[in-house]
């Protein structure tokens, strides 16, 4: 159960950065678990907070945790911050209840500044919203996919 709070809850979260009118996205590596060469925020799945337990939201420091290891950008969430998107979803083969957070940072610097992408990915790019549509995120892009939703929300 290494990316989940227990064996059947799980919280994944992602972060929509942004640098000027453009946002960050992240190639998944072709041997990834899940949605394998597809795009992607920086994020990934919270872990127990036995690390963490004396602070409010421990959710706060795992998703600023996940974005520095995927891109090597150190950012600040307030305590007080509260997510843009939640959804959930539960995945009846795996009996597995997913919660989905998404969050909104904004850098400061204008210049798009490149990524130290881990492992875990392959590529990254900055677009705008209105190339949107040509990037495949799977069942996560589209209308109704939550990439989608917290890029659009994150506007």
């Amino acid at each position: 159960m290494p990316h989940q709070l227990t064996e059947s809850v799980k919280i994944l979260q992602k972060c929509a950065i942004w640098s000027g009118d453009r946002v960050l996205l992240l190639k998944r590596a072709d041997d990834a678990h899940s949605r394998p060469g597809q795009w992607d925020l920086p994020g990934g799945n919270a872990e127990w907070p036995a690390a963490h337990k004396d602070l409010k939201n421990p959710h706060i420091k795992d998703i600023q945790r996940e974005i520095q290891e995927e891109t090597g950008f150190e950012v600040s969430l307030d305590e007080a911050e509260q997510p843009i998107f939640v959804a959930s979803y539960f995945a009846a083969e795996d009996t597995v209840y997913s919660i989905i957070l998404g969050w909104k940072y904004n850098l400061i610097d204008t210049d798009q500044p490149a990524p130290q992408v881990s492992s875990e990915h392959s590529d990254f790019a900055w677009i705008s919203i209105e190339e949107l549509d040509q990037y495949d995120f799977g069942f996560a892009g589209g209308e109704t996919g939550f990439i989608s939703k917290i890029i659009r929300y994150s506007r």
